[in-house]
């Protein structure tokens, strides 16, 4: 049922290359149709940080330049050749990650974890919550996910629990951390450097964000976990005709563990070391996208040469490892044409002028929420959270200068909008994939996380409310 599920999702909604591909048509459409103008523009210092900032009051119509339809695809090479640093990026992180998975670390260290939580029912599901939000927040866990979900559906049917809690403590637990992530490269990376802001600014503001969305998760999933407990029948994969042995029991033994060799506990401080030096090489050192690349690829090659893997097997999991990015790089490229149309055409700015009217006219207050709910309808149509920060940030900060919003409320706005609908919007590629692997009917999934995600936008609303009001 799952599977016909994924198979209609797909025949309704479009592929994301599709609807970025269409994005830049109408883009170069916009550029026939709306007039050409400019913004003078002021180099200021904020915070020890040089922004070039918009100057309010200065819009005015120039010559217009409107693109040529086959422009289209100089557009596509223009956005690929903008980006390829962040591209490149992207192709060494998800290389390094997926070497780590190969050298059996990952899955090593996780059925450590498993044995000492095993019968141990709400430490078993918040330390393994725990875990794979660290890892969603930093931005080790996307795709990575997927991988690790059957080792919790093994974990949740040992503890007499169903497929759901196994997903929810996977899937949910790490984007409980990516959704709000204080050192994802791949979001808050990016678009504080489209804002110039300090990389991972705002750290601590960011770690409340992901001890209480955590929380919130642990506590829908354990609330869970306790109905099925006393009921069997209550779980949502219970239905008429189903045997109760499909859904519940396991016969994985926490006892036989594969040994945690001297390689493993390398690989694990590689890592440990490779994600530590991004953050305090950003934080003290200034780092750029080239220093977060040069990371990721000695990462990868030290992983799999001192993982066992050998020359040869580094080589060859590297390039797998680099093919799993693909989509994602993609979407970053194209997402990038979009800017590069409307910037050749000069009606980036106008567009600009003309949003940040009525978000001017209500103040900032209001003007900040509208950007994150405006941030969470773009996130169905773009589920790449580097691709939407690639996308948004070029509008969103002149609009936050002129509305005066503070840019990283902005920041914050597209993070909030871009995150917390990856756990419902079926053009979440991995959600829908995870709740297939864990056969969990989608409809039935959306109905119980959907009061879960109310929750989470209120909140999220009422803290971009108050930043932008303490001026954050």
């Amino acid at each position: 049922m799952a599977n016909s599920n994924t198979a209609a999702s797909k025949r309704k909604f479009p592929h994301v290359f599709s609807f970025l591909f269409l994005t830049v048509v109408v883009a170069i459409v916009f550029t026939w149709l709306i007039p050409a103008g400019e913004f003078e523009r002021k180099v200021t210092t904020v915070a020890g940080m040089k922004q070039n900032q918009v100057v309010p009051g200065t819009y005015h119509e120039v010559q217009p330049a409107p693109q040529a339809l086959w422009k289209i695809f100089s557009a596509l090479d223009t956005g690929f050749t903008q980006s390829g640093g962040m591209i490149f990026m992207v192709f060494f992180c998800g290389a390094a990650i997926y070497i780590l998975e190969k050298t059996g670390t990952v899955r090593v260290a996780f059925q450590r974890i498993l044995k000492k939580v095993a019968g141990k029912e709400n430490a078993a599901i918040f330390a393994v919550m725990l875990f794979m939000s660290i890892g969603g927040a930093t931005g080790a866990f996307a795709n990575t996910t997927l991988a690790l979900l059957p080792l919790g559906l093994l974990l949740s049917r040992a503890l007499g629990f169903d497929n759901v809690v196994g997903f929810g403590m996977i899937y949910l637990g790490a984007y409980a951390g990516f959704n709000v992530g204080w050192a994802n490269l791949f979001t808050i990376g990016i678009a504080q450097d489209i804002a110039e802001l300090e990389k991972f600014s705002g750290l601590y503001v960011r770690l409340l964000f992901h001890a209480v969305n955590l929380l919130l998760s642990f506590w829908w999933i354990a609330a869970y976990g306790k109905r099925v407990k006393k009921d069997p029948l209550s779980s949502l994969l219970y239905e008429d005709g189903v045997e109760l042995a499909e859904i519940y029991g396991s016969d994985q033994n926490f006892d036989e563990c594969e040994p945690f060799t001297w390689r493993h506990k390398a690989c694990i401080a590689i890592a440990v070391l490779s994600f530590g030096a991004i953050i305090l090489g950003s934080i003290q050192w200034n780092w750029g996208i080239p220093a977060y690349s040069a990371t990721f690829l000695a990462m990868a090659v030290f992983t799999g040469l001192i993982g066992g893997l050998g020359v040869n097997g580094t080589c060859t999991e590297f390039i797998k490892g680099c093919g799993t990015m693909v989509a994602g790089a993609f979407v970053i490229g194209i997402s990038r044409a979009i800017s590069v149309v409307m910037t050749n055409g000069k009606i980036i700015d106008s567009i600009v002028y003309y949003l940040s009217q009525p978000i001017s006219y209500y103040g900032p207050i209001v003007g900040a929420n509208v950007m994150f709910y405006v941030n969470v309808l773009i996130n169905f149509f773009i589920p790449s959270g580097s691709g939407q920060a690639v996308a948004v940030m070029p509008l969103m900060v002149p609009i936050a200068d002129l509305a005066h919003i503070t840019r990283q409320v902005a920041v914050q706005a597209f993070q909030f909008g871009d995150g917390f609908t990856n756990c419902i919007f079926p053009t979440a590629g991995v959600l829908m994939s995870s709740l297939a692997l864990a056969k969990f009917p989608y409809p039935r999934y959306a109905k119980w996380f959907l009061p879960l995600l109310i929750l989470q936008l209120i909140l999220a609303s009422t803290a971009i409310t108050i930043l932008q009001y303490i001026g954050w």
